[in-house]
């Protein structure tokens, strides 16, 4: 990178969303750090999304509209807003998402060691209206990997981690990437099936160098009724768990796996599949949908994970019943049987 200050491109996929865009794009324009241009791709919207977006006057914000393409396409629609876009650095920010003041400030320096690929910082939890205390990483992911897996430092240690534990170690949001680096993996990753490009464009990147983590809020990702968890969706589940697979047999060398390492590895893809089967048949039991709840819960029971084995026998009998177990769920002080991670949908 040259010794300028380099443009960072914010790319920006929405649809209906304009509830939320105005504050996604007046958080662009609030940052501290002046060289940005934001590229908005509007889904089509049949709201007032658009609308929202054309009424801003910063010359900085490109709006684009494409025939609707839908969510599993969403690595496309990255790839077609990279297409359009200009800078050294490549920012994301779901239009449903919002930035801290300082984050360019922040992240943007870090690429001045020509290593780091990619930089991040921690990224908070919005419920509604309010703030929560949850932050991406939280303290329990750094003490668990440690700083090798923060600063993937070797390259491929973050990997480990996030294939240990199944999701990326923070909302895309909270990142900022080098271009180049994007360039050599081939742009954002495509999973057939599965509705996310973060979890396999994050595990690419982490064979391409070093990243740079900020112990700081930089970003805000938003829950809401319009968002989802592709962490609790059976079928994107199986796609990100064989794409780990395949991921793992291409790579193994670099990972510098072990033979335990990597039985590890595929227990915990194999037992994220069956959870997600399981909360798959909760669901399908709040719908009343008793034979497929019953399907469901039968993939649960194959689980080696007593838990899931065990609340896949409860739901197969309660499918049968046709009652729901919510009430014996919060009795037993469960919700899941897992860490969940989620994904906009």
């Amino acid at each position: 990178m040259n010794s300028r200050a380099p443009l960072v491109s914010v790319l920006t996929p929405t649809f209906n969303q304009s509830e939320f865009i105005g504050e996604c794009v007046s958080s662009v324009i609030a940052q501290s750090y002046p060289h940005w241009e934001q590229i908005v791709i509007d889904d089509s919207s049949t709201d007032t999304t658009e609308d929202v977006v054309r009424r801003c006057t910063d010359r900085r914000v490109h709006l684009h509209r494409q025939p609707h393409a839908g969510i599993l396409a969403l690595a496309s629609t990255y790839n077609r807003a990279l297409r359009e876009s200009r800078g050294d650095l490549v920012a994301i920010l779901e239009g449903d998402d919002f930035w801290a003041p300082d984050k360019l400030d922040l992240l943007v320096p870090k690429f001045n060691d020509p290593s780091v690929v990619l930089a991040y910082g921690r990224a908070g939890i919005v419920a509604g209206a309010k703030v929560t205390r949850t932050t991406i990483p939280d303290a329990r992911f750094a003490r668990r990997f440690g700083r090798t897996a923060l600063f993937n430092d070797p390259p491929g240690a973050a990997a480990r981690a996030m294939l240990r534990v199944g999701y990326p170690f923070t909302f895309p949001c909270a990142v900022v990437i080098r271009r180049a680096a994007l360039d050599a993996i081939g742009g954002f990753q495509a999973v057939a099936g599965l509705g996310a490009m973060d979890y396999p464009t994050f595990l690419e990147l982490t064979l391409v160098g070093r990243f740079a983590y900020v112990d700081r809020v930089v970003a805000y990702w938003r829950r809401h009724p319009g968002s989802g968890s592709w962490s609790t969706h059976e079928p994107a589940i199986r796609s990100a768990s064989a794409f780990a697979g395949s991921f793992v047999q291409k790579h193994s060398s670099m990972l510098g796996l072990s033979p335990g390492e990597a039985r590890a590895v595929d227990a915990a893809a194999r037992r994220r599949v069956q959870r997600a089967a399981f909360n798959s048949g909760r669901n399908l039991l709040l719908q009343r949908r008793w034979r497929e709840a019953q399907n469901s819960f039968m993939r649960a029971v194959r689980s080696p994970y007593p838990p899931i084995l065990l609340g896949g026998l409860v739901g197969y009998a309660a499918s049968v019943l046709k009652i729901d177990i919510e009430g014996l769920m919060r009795a037993v002080g469960r919700t899941s049987f897992g860490p969940e991670r989620t994904a906009k949908r």
